[in-house]
C-alpha cells in the first residue's frame, strides 16, 4: 500500500505575473531521507491574475 503526504507552500508574490518559491529543495531532500519520493504538485490557491500563490507538494512511499 502506498502512503501519500501533502505539504502546503506559499509562493512569494512578486510584481504582477510572477511569483517564486523558496525552501522547496530542502523540503524535498528532507522527505527523501524519510523514504518518500517527490511525485509532483497541485496548485491550491490562485491570485486575482490567475497565477498560483499556494501549492501542495506531493510525496509518496510504500507502507
Amino acid at each position: 500500500m502506498k502512503k501519500y503526504e501533502f505539504v502546503s507552500l506559499k509562493l512569494k508574490n512578486s510584481p504582477p505575473g510572477s511569483a517564486f518559491l523558496e525552501g522547496h529543495r530542502e523540503l524535498i531532500n528532507e522527505y527523501a531521507k524519510k523514504g518518500f519520493e517527490y511525485k509532483g504538485y497541485v496548485p491550491t490557491h490562485q491570485g486575482a491574475s490567475g497565477k498560483a500563490v499556494e501549492i501542495d507538494l506531493i510525496f509518496e512511499r510504500e507502507e
